[in-house]
């Protein structure tokens, strides 16, 4: 029987919140850091303005990103952060994913397939929880440290949009992007990603991101 080189492996590339879990994990890891240190409840108002003003077009994702990470997760010491990244880990695999996704995954892992979890959210929780779902290959939002205090800012920008088309070409390293089989996302920022797949499929879609993935010739699936 003949081996398959690398660079004839199929490749299944697999967005993470809204896809794979039913919520944005970002949002619920910096409720569970609230949970934990209930005084950084006082910095919610601040930041409520932060997000009306990107609501409003005013700012982008990355820069309302890095603002929730300075004010919740930035200054604590990396045991802490990784203690905290563990356990919310662990609370989304118990009941936080689509089993059709898990169902999914285990199909494609099982056809020898090489699979990608590609993520806008930060490394701290994503690298752990990736792993428990046995994704070798994972790539997300870095985060900063200074002497083992985890910083405000990000490694490499903000892996959203464009910037995950740029993480996949360079994680590639000159294999074709024609041997991705399949990309899985959830959102219209997704698109760019899921349009250079063989099959890019569009997750859980309401009606406006339905179409728009229709007039984008993309498939949609409903995963419970």
């Amino acid at each position: 029987m003949k081996l398959q080189s690398r660079d004839e492996i199929a490749i299944v590339v697999f967005d993470l919140d809204g896809t794979i879990t039913r919520y944005d994990t970002y949002v619920r890891f910096l409720l569970y850091v609230i949970s934990r240190k209930p005084q950084k409840l006082a910095r919610l108002p601040f930041l409520s303005i932060d997000v009306l003003r990107h609501k409003l077009g005013s700012q982008t994702n990355t820069w309302l990103k890095k603002r929730f990470l300075s004010a919740l997760l930035a200054g604590h010491d990396q045991q802490t952060i990784n203690a905290w990244a563990l356990s919310f880990s662990r609370n989304v695999i118990s009941s936080g994913l689509f089993s059709d996704a898990l169902a999914c995954v285990k199909q494609h892992q099982d056809s020898g397939a090489e699979l990608v979890l590609l993520s806008a959210s930060l490394d701290i929780y994503v690298e752990p929880l990736g792993e428990m779902l046995g994704f070798k290959n994972i790539i997300c939002t870095r985060t900063t440290w200074e002497n083992d205090v985890l910083g405000g800012e990000l490694d490499g920008g903000n892996c959203y949009g464009e910037i995950k088309l740029k993480r996949i070409h360079q994680w590639l390293e000159g294999r074709p992007a024609s041997n991705i089989l399949a990309a899985y996302g959830d959102h219209e920022t997704d698109f760019p990603l899921l349009k250079i797949a063989h099959r890019g499929i569009v997750v859980n879609p309401d009606a406006q991101l339905a179409h728009k993935a229709k007039e984008n010739q993309l498939e949609i699936v409903d995963w419970k």
